[in-house]
């Protein structure tokens, strides 16, 4: 994954990604629509430490189930196999506002999707990243 140079962070250069083998620039997003954006993401992560509960549990799902019932084990399969992919992809869709959604979900792959979010992500949350260095400042 190549990371953008300070300059086209400044002139908040389009973020380049490959989908269906083409490329696309994606804008990023101003503060107003990324503070909102931000938003949708915070329960595609809420379900996450449930789903991926690690109890260990013996009995046929062996190494899957980690002490779910089995429809706590199927809820949580469906959650993280099906719901929140389709989750991803509505997020990278919102964020990526002027891409035609139809065309490239009857092209691209999920790989593909799944490195251009990964994009989408260095960007979204620039601030987040500079407060263990606040922390560390003020800890002084």
């Amino acid at each position: 994954m190549s990371k953008r140079t300070e300059e086209q962070k400044v002139i908040s250069a389009p973020i380049k990604v490959i989908l269906g083998g083409q490329e696309y620039g994606i804008p990023p997003l101003v503060i107003r629509d990324s503070m909102l954006w931000r938003q949708k993401v915070i329960p595609l992560l809420i379900p996450l430490p449930k789903a991926l509960n690690t109890k260990e549990r013996k009995g046929l799902f062996g190494l899957f189930h980690r002490g779910k019932t089995e429809d706590e084990f199927g809820a949580a399969i469906k959650e993280l196999l099906v719901t929140m992919p389709n989750a991803v992809l509505d997020l990278f869709f919102d964020y990526a506002r002027d891409l035609n959604r139809k065309e490239i979900e009857e092209r691209a792959t999920e790989a593909e999707i799944e490195e251009a979010f990964n994009k989408i992500l260095e960007i979204a949350f620039p601030l987040a990243r500079s407060l263990p260095g606040v922390v560390a400042r003020l800890s002084r």
